[in-house]
């Protein structure tokens, strides 16, 4: 009988309190344990990447400006490449071309592994050529120019000096810190996490503050209006080092078969080598166009061999994908026959998904206004540090008043 009127145990609320103060304290040393181990290397990050958002209009800054006179056409790609191959003679497999576009005005000519840096992690020829001239205007190796070296920082941390074996690991090392940039973030979240009274005053400023409580409010409300772009730059850069298991993960819900900068295996040889003459780059173009007609042309790789195929990439209106688009051709370089086609708009839901982490990244997935935020977002991991560091040392000179 007595059990009847036993009733179930509810813990007090001083024992659910301290078991908040738990969590949180527990939280705060996570948050705080990242800050000064990583923390540093991230700001790294966070800066270089506000650059590299414009790369190629950096490169392009103090260069002559494109200017087309009496509506003139862009030079014949033929005519380009006649002139490129001249200069280069040496240089004989594939040639990427990337097209002027919304953050170019120069054709950009690549050369991806040249002898004199082939044993690098990555480091092309590129030379920029004026369409409308066909003139070269400038040619460099990757990681001789400063934003080229402030990618590299953001990539591999200049391991690439050293050799591409050290600069591969590096880059996956940086890449694995995006799982702790992303567990940074969601502690940081839940250590702002506001009561709903509360909410208005946790992400605005107090007036009138004092210096300490004006860097605590820069730290949390940085923290807050940045957080979901911070999150986003988090799992996409993890995603870059670790696609397979992504793809793996990915692949339990929605078939994966589209991969981005890889071959499908029935477009990896042409298929009638040496029996007829090459067709033409502009050929190669017009047979794309009939696949793909109201999409803009962005780049181009020609056959790295006698066995090579030409490889195009178009953007179709509505992509995400800016620089490296998916609306992508193979062309059998001799017979011009379509040996693969690669739409966006027939993607599953998975290859939708990882077609969408590059642009993400970049901020490019939004357009121009969205690459200024992600520019801006950049600087977020620096302002939190440094608002942290100032808050912790606060917190410690107040800690040891208290014992005095």
């Amino acid at each position: 009988m007595l059990k009847e009127y036993q009733q179930p145990f509810k813990p007090s609320n001083s024992k659910r309190i301290f078991s908040r103060k738990k969590i949180r304290e527990l939280w705060l040393n996570v948050h705080l344990t990242l800050a000064m181990t990583i923390g540093f290397i991230l700001v790294i990050l966070g800066l270089t990447g506000s650059v590299n958002v414009f790369y190629f209009e950096l490169e392009e800054l103090w260069l002559p400006k494109v200017r087309m006179v009496n509506d003139a056409r862009p030079r014949p790609l033929n005519e380009i490449m006649q002139t490129v191959k001249a200069a280069y003679p040496q240089r004989q497999k594939a040639w990427n071309l990337h097209f002027p576009a919304y953050n170019r005005d120069y054709l950009w000519v690549e050369y991806p592994k040249p002898e004199e840096s082939f044993a690098k992690f990555f480091a092309p020829l590129e030379i920029l050529v004026d369409p409308y001239t066909g003139k070269i205007v400038k040619e460099q190796f990757w990681g001789q120019t400063l934003w080229s070296q402030i990618y590299d920082l953001h990539v591999d941390l200049l391991t690439d000096k050293i050799n591409a074996n050290v600069a591969e690991v590096t880059f996956k090392i940086v890449s694995f810190l995006g799982i702790f940039f992303l567990i940074s973030a969601l502690s940081g979240l839940y250590l702002w996490w506001p009561r709903w009274a509360k909410f208005k005053q946790a992400v605005t400023f107090k007036q009138n503050a004092s210096f300490q409580r004006f860097n605590f409010d820069l730290h949390k409300t940085t923290g807050f209006y940045s957080s979901i772009i911070l999150l986003i730059l988090a799992f996409t850069g993890f995603a870059f080092g670790y696609g397979d298991y992504i793809k793996s993960l990915v692949g339990c819900f929605s078939s994966v078969k589209a991969e981005q900068f890889k071959t499908p295996t029935m477009a990896k040889k042409s298929e009638l080598t040496g029996r007829y003459e090459p067709i033409s780059v502009e050929k190669a173009v017009a047979i794309a166009d009939q696949i793909f007609p109201n999409a803009q042309l962005l780049w181009l790789s020609t056959p790295d061999s006698k066995e090579g195929v030409y490889v195009i990439e178009k953007r179709q209106p509505g992509e995400v994908n800016h620089r490296r688009p998916r609306s992508k051709v193979w062309i059998d370089q001799y017979s011009g026959k379509v040996l693969a086609v690669e739409n966006p708009n027939q993607f599953t839901a998975g290859e939708t998904f990882l077609n969408l982490l590059r642009p993400l990244h970049s901020g490019e997935a939004f357009g121009f206004v969205g690459r200024i935020l992600w520019c801006l977002v950049g600087f977020a991991p620096l302002v939190l540090y440094v608002t942290g560091i100032l808050r912790w040392l606060q917190k410690r000179r107040a800690a040891k008043f208290k014992k005095l």
